[in-house]
């Protein structure tokens, strides 16, 4: 459907002074050979008692064609307009103003005989209908599986699936169920009928089954812990009756404690089923949960409902492979060597994610099969922001999926490939390809460090050497710190990350090999991080400054000690550091002039800290020295800042405060 001159319409403005919020106007023009029916909502503009949250917008429908098109009111093709015609409708609390001409047009196209409401509600429902026909339609050429697809599922319970619950699942169920009295009781693990040993049985406790002799936990019949409320999740795989599907059933196995299990089938409830047709993925549920204050509650559904995120339950279940080879036969999940992944000792496993891959994916199964095994598993669960294009994923070689050369694959061993290597490695070729050698990249990914330091290290040194140095000053944290178990090349790599950024914000000349390989990398970084705190501060240098200048006039001297502002920021923090108090904290709240600082010292040690005192409004606040000790406690400093405050402070200032402080 061709729109250009639709949206090329503009829309005719409304104003008209009364509670009237839209005017509904009709055309029929003809695009392609097609009578469309053009619907504008026109929103009154005088009209100030509703916000301005909607404006005018367009509505084209074709029933030939059988499609729908919002347009919004800058003439763009929106999506979003047509939302508005969902459930409730949004304009039955408001009159819509339309021609009876253009209401029996309405009338006409939509084939109504009702003429409530101005054809708005018969209008709503022409949308809703036209787009779920739509949504089928592209479903349908995209190969997608339809909402109804789930009735391919077999309903019958897997071959074998209940021999597997009662031989695998079950046995974990060792318990004695005992009835009042506590003194008799069943095993249900050999199922005899037991007398217990000590008297009486106890609610939670382990005792050994008098009978077979297995440790079994002790349940008193018709308690609390007696209910079937423990669930398991079993998973298996059949083939859909279209002979194209493979659907994952899942079920809840609602755990019997009743020490019978005559029939297991009583206690399964299916709940999800996941389908895998091609490439394309489906997910349905008959039962939702949701999350709440850490408590997860479960919530039964009618009918199976077709869910949007399409991921099976990702915890841990029971997966039953009986029949599999049979359901995945003829998919592109054949050839997974599923074996091989549920052998494998790693905590987080889930096939289904495993197979579901092998579908999305053919390279997968030639990465599995090459025994590059750790990229898939870091595909499934380990995939970040940083490495999710690592790899050409939609190639179907395994040469082709790679961003370098194969033989560079050939420096580790293959069960030692990550992602996170990959995406070094493409980073490095993408900038030094052709020029970086082979034994350079060995070297980076031996020392699995960002790729950030490359790109700003490498402008100015040799990967080898960059890597010395790394190396070096590891070694040296180590000698420097006997007490840590680990300092690795990793940490010392991301310091000299740091520092080389903080160089390149200060404007530090890197070609200097003082300056790119200090001698101690520690405390040039730290010298070098103050120092970018200190420039991103520049307006609070400034509030300081003047701050400082009006504090001046306070400055004052009086035999053996003197008193002045704090003059500097760093000053101010070397203050706290020496006194071992949180002085340097205060140096925002003085900026903004919430506060004044002050140091008394000593005049023949005039750089030596002394006491630290805190003004605010003619009061002092606090006076501390070492480890927060209170002025009190010197008579003679109490003395001095007394006759301070009553000279200086109290008067307004000292006018010879400059040569005071000198």
């Amino acid at each position: 459907m061709n729109l250009k001159k639709i949206q090329a319409m503009p829309f005719a403005p409304f104003h008209e002074e009364s509670g009237v919020r839209w005017r509904v106007t009709v055309k029929e023009p003809v695009v392609d050979g097609e009578r469309l029916l053009v619907v504008d909502f026109l929103e009154n503009l005088s009209c100030t008692a509703y916000r301005r949250d909607m404006p005018s917008f367009r509505v084209v429908c074709a029933k030939k064609s059988k499609e729908v098109k919002g347009i919004n009111h800058e003439g763009r093709i929106q999506q979003k307009v047509l939302d508005c015609f969902s459930t409730p409708m949004w304009w039955y609390n408001e009159y819509v103003l339309i021609s009876p001409r253009e209401e029996k047009l309405l009338q006409r196209f939509l084939k109504s005989t009702e003429t409530g409401n101005h054809q708005m509600d018969n209008l709503c429902t022409w949308i809703k209908q036209t787009r779920q026909e739509m949504k089928k339609r592209s479903m349908e050429e995209r190969g997608e599986l339809m909402d109804e697809d789930y009735r391919l599922c077999p309903e019958a319970l897997p071959e074998g699936m209940i021999d597997y619950i009662r031989r695998d699942v079950l046995p974990e169920d060792r318990v004695i169920i005992y009835k009042k009295g506590n003194v008799q009781g069943t095993c249900s693990v050999c199922g005899r009928k037991v007398h217990a040993r000590d008297r009486r049985f106890v609610q939670g406790t382990r005792v050994n089954c008098p009978s077979c002799g297995t440790r079994v936990s002790c349940v008193l019949e018709d308690g609390c812990a007696f209910a079937a409320n423990y669930i398991e999740n079993v998973v298996a795989v059949q083939k859909g009756t279209d002979g194209k599907t493979a659907f994952f059933r899942q079920w809840l196995l609602r755990r019997d404690h009743t020490a019978r299990w005559e029939h297991i089938e009583d206690f399964l409830q299916e709940n999800v089923r996941y389908a895998i047709r091609g490439e394309k993925t489906a997910k349905w549920q008959k039962q939702g949960k949701w999350n709440y204050y850490m408590k997860t509650e479960r919530y039964s559904l009618d009918d199976w409902t077709r869910w949007s995120d399409n991921r099976i339950y990702d915890g841990g279940y029971y997966f039953y492979t009986g029949g599999i080879e049979t359901a995945l036969q003829g998919t592109a999940m054949q050839y997974a060597d599923l074996d091989g992944y549920l052998a494998e000792e790693r905590r987080n496993k889930n096939p289904i994610y495993f197979l579901e891959y092998h579908a999305k994916y053919p390279v997968i199964e030639f990465l599995w099969k090459a025994g590059y095994r750790n990229i898939v598993h870091n595909r499934i669960f380990g995939m970040d922001r940083e490495n999710r294009n690592a790899i050409h994923w939609e190639r179907k070689k395994l040469k082709e999926c790679f961003k370098f050369p194969l033989r560079i694959l050939k420096l580790m061993p293959p069960e030692e490939w990550s992602l996170n290597d990959i995406q070094r490695v493409n980073d490095l070729w993408g900038r030094y390809g052709g020029i970086i050698t082979d034994i350079e990249i060995r070297l980076v990914l031996q020392s699995k460090v960002d790729i950030q330091l490359w790109s700003r290290a490498t402008a100015y040194a040799s990967v080898g050497k960059i890597l010395k140095y790394i190396q070096k000053q590891a070694e040296k944290r180590k000698e420097e710190n006997p007490d840590r178990r680990n300092v690795s090349k990793d940490e010392s790599a991301r310091i000299y990350r740091d520092y080389l950024q903080e160089c390149e914000q200060l404007h530090l000349d890197l070609h200097d090999k003082e300056i790119l390989f200090p001698k101690d990398l520690t405390a040039a970084h730290n010298r070098t991080m103050e120092q970018v705190k200190f420039e991103r501060n520049k307006v609070d240098q400034e509030k300081f400054q003047k701050a400082v200048e009006k504090l001046e006039k306070f400055a004052w001297s009086e035999g053996e000690f003197f008193i002045r502002p704090a003059r500097e920021q760093m000053e101010l923090m070397a203050e706290g550091k020496t006194l071992h108090h949180c002085v340097g904290g205060y140096i925002k709240r003085m900026a903004e002039g919430e506060t004044a600082i002050f140091f008394l010292r000593k005049a023949s040690e005039p750089d030596k800290p002394f006491y630290t005192l805190e003004l605010q409004k003619k009061r002092v606040i606090q006076c501390r020295t070492e480890h927060n000790a209170s002025y009190d406690r010197n008579p003679d400093v109490k003395n001095f800042v007394d006759m301070w405050m009553e000279k200086v402070v109290k008067k307004g200032g000292n006018k010879k405060a400059k040569e005071a402080a000198a």
